[in-house]
């Protein structure tokens, strides 16, 4: 045993020293990290107060946070740290209560699927492969929900699934087919499925407000029958009280069960695209696709309707990617079909002391033509989207690389794309070209900061 430790704190002391090796290693050693910038559009001072923060990692145990003016890389400063204890850090999770789906777990625990299989494998025989086509409508009232609360709200889910099965009661269209292929062994004990469904997509978005649940559920999917044929379908609400809306839902005391009611109801052909709240459910937010208008509206603790703001066009051909969610300001996120004008559109909502507004919309087509500008998902903590705002230039920060090598920096006005440049690291550069010859871990991102931009003047 005494042999045992021994020999874990030499294997330990030997990888400390490869990894502080490595980082000696990496030119420009130590705490000497330079950046290089590429100006692609636009004037360096339209950067003037931006700095900007690059934090990153070797194995977890090697850490470089390097600062610098946006618009004087020459100017950076490096932190440079080393550790034994394996840390982690992730970017800040939204406390998002339940969702709320349309079961399409085949062959998963307690799925609604599984009185199919079954049918479908008692019928095989031993050593066959058979194919069943099955009427969903001779089976269900409805399409069956999965209902998962998160691990954090604490709630336990024996009933929940009864209860939202009950309250959305969506009607399954006639003649709805589900195809599954069994291929079972000679004997008879194992085997094989496969399956062919085009089920409807269905997401939740929800928001805490104290034990309550304040959420909205997607009311539309796109169907396909080919190449082509896209359309989009709204889910029947038919049995649904209210219809499609905003609901809360009210645990009881004991968390195992609870109310569902109807709070505000959608105005018909309206398309949910999301919908969040912030500060502990003291404001909501729902973006809809509705008269060719990407549209928000914001409704109040009580959830009663208090604004309503049109962002851009939007059609049925284009996409909703996401929100940014900043410090008093958000921009929703949309992108066209792929062809010659693909790019992204986005909105700048910012509060105002009368309330929120729209600041400016804008586009990434310059960007894009620059090789620059994409966004990377906001949940995605590896590529580290980051955004200021003050009132006048919205600043975007942003990477399609896990190491950030090279990461981007936009800056826009209402007068378009004021400012494009990338920007390279010593760091990422010589400790890639060290992992790819020593079989050693990669220098990438790392989430030991929490602003990646910001104003120089906020920080100094």
């Amino acid at each position: 045993m005494k042999l045992s430790r021994w020999l874990i704190l030499l294997l330990a002391l030997l990888a400390a020293g490869l990894l502080i090796g490595a980082g000696l290693a990496i030119p420009n050693t130590g705490s000497q990290v330079t950046i290089e910038q590429e100006v692609l559009a636009g004037d360096p001072e339209a950067a003037d107060g931006v700095e900007l923060t690059l934090p990153l990692s070797c194995g977890e145990q090697l850490f470089w946070v390097t600062t610098f003016p946006a618009d004087r890389p020459e100017e950076a400063e490096t932190a440079f740290s080393t550790t034994l204890s394996r840390r982690s850090y992730e970017a800040p999770q939204e406390n998002i209560p339940i969702f709320v789906e349309i079961d399409s777990y085949f062959r998963g625990y307690n799925s609604a699927w599984e009185v199919l299989e079954e049918q479908a494998w008692e019928s095989t025989p031993p050593g066959e492969r058979c194919t069943y086509n099955f009427v969903l409508t001779d089976y269900f009232d409805a399409w069956p929900l999965n209902v998962r609360p998160s691990a954090s709200y604490d709630l336990k889910d024996e009933r929940l699934s009864e209860l939202f099965q009950s309250y959305f009661s969506i009607p399954i269209p006639e003649g709805t087919r589900i195809k599954i292929t069994v291929e079972r062994s000679a004997d008879g004990n194992s085997g094989s499925y496969s399956y062919e469904a085009n089920l409807p997509l269905m997401e939740s978005y929800a928001a805490a407000q104290g034990e309550r649940a304040v959420f909205a559920l997607s009311n539309s999917y796109t169907a396909s029958d080919g190449p082509g044929t896209d359309r989009l379908v709204t889910l029947d609400d038919s049995q649904i009280p209210g219809g499609w809306g905003i609901y809360r839902y009210t645990p009881n005391e004991a968390r195992t069960d609870g109310t569902i009611e109807t709070l505000w109801s959608l105005p018909e052909e309206s398309v949910v695209v999301d919908f969040w709240g912030i500060e502990d459910g003291r404001e909501f937010f729902l973006l809809t696709q509705e008269e060719g208008q990407l549209r928000l509206r914001i409704f109040d603790e009580e959830v009663r309707l208090v604004q309503t703001l049109d962002l851009f066009s939007f059609s049925e051909v284009e996409n909703y990617m996401q929100v940014y969610k900043g410090d008093g300001f958000f921009v929703p996120i949309a992108y066209g079909p792929r062809g010659e004008s693909y790019c992204y559109r986005f909105a700048v909502v910012a509060r105002q002391p009368e309330g929120w507004s729209l600041a400016f919309t804008g586009d990434n087509w310059e960007a894009t033509q620059l090789g620059y500008g994409s966004f990377s998902w906001t949940h995605d903590s590896r590529h580290s989207l980051d955004m200021i705002f003050d009132g006048q230039r919205l600043v975007i920060r942003d990477s399609e690389t896990y190491d950030s090598n090279p990461f981007y920096l936009a800056i826009y006005s209402k007068d378009g794309l004021e400012y494009l440049a990338d920007y390279y690291n010593s760091a990422s550069q010589g400790g890639n070209t060290l992992s790819a010859s020593f079989s050693l871990s990669s220098v990438q991102t790392s989430w030991i900061e929490p602003h990646l931009v910001r104003w120089a003047e906020t920080f100094s």
